[in-house]
């Protein structure tokens, strides 16, 4: 009799931690899907990996002394994902974001961009282009010590689209001779002729 109880006592302890252990991963799996819901899809879409081609970068030209006569500058666009700011970093730094890029591009008021950051944000865009002008490099590394851009893609969700522009170290001298390629891969002089060369490969 005491050895049927035992057994008895061992199977209703061991369906019991059974249960319990089933509990806890069911709250488990109930507490990462509702109550931390947001916060891993969030971090699941910040891993996701993404393929982009990157465009090739234009050759450059020289003169049969080694002088250069035309050659490609980096430019760039300046755009963010206002979804993808972070809280704290957004409601710390949006008023003296607004405000530096209301002096560097003077177009608009401090209280215009942060409308239009805030407006974008609450409709949860992805993608804003804060200005269509092109900044230098120099430009670009200034603007990554402004708050919010200074946190990056993660954290401040900033975007720098990469444009090259020809650039002519003489200018108008020997243009028609150095000549161009457009958009629709229409030009003439050198840039036409050896653009298979130039142009490379994206």
């Amino acid at each position: 009799m005491n050895i049927k109880k035992s057994i008895v006592l061992r199977a209703r302890l061991a369906f019991l931690a059974v249960f319990l252990f089933s509990l806890a991963v069911i709250i488990k799996l109930v507490k990462v899907q509702v109550v931390d819901g947001d916060k891993w899809r969030k971090l699941a879409q910040e891993k996701v990996m993404q393929y982009k081609v990157v465009k090739a970068t234009r050759g450059n030209i020289y003169s049969d002394n080694g002088s250069l006569l035309a050659t490609s500058l980096p430019f760039y666009k300046l755009a963010i994902d206002p979804a993808q700011i972070d809280n704290v970093v957004f409601a710390k730094g949006i008023d003296s974001l607004s405000l530096l890029l209301s002096i560097y591009f003077k177009d608009r008021s401090a209280q215009d961009y942060k409308r239009k950051i805030k407006d974008a944000r609450a409709s949860g865009k992805r993608y804003l282009s804060l200005n269509s002008t092109m900044v230098n490099y120099q430009a670009k590394k200034v603007m990554l010590t402004w708050p919010i851009l200074r946190e990056g893609r993660m954290k401040g969700g900033v975007i720098f689209e990469k444009v090259e522009k020809r650039f002519r170290p003489f200018s108008y001298l020997a243009m028609r001779t150095i000549g161009f390629v457009n958009e629709e891969n229409r030009g003439v002089g050198l840039e036409k002729s050896f653009n298979t060369f130039l142009a490379g490969r994206d």
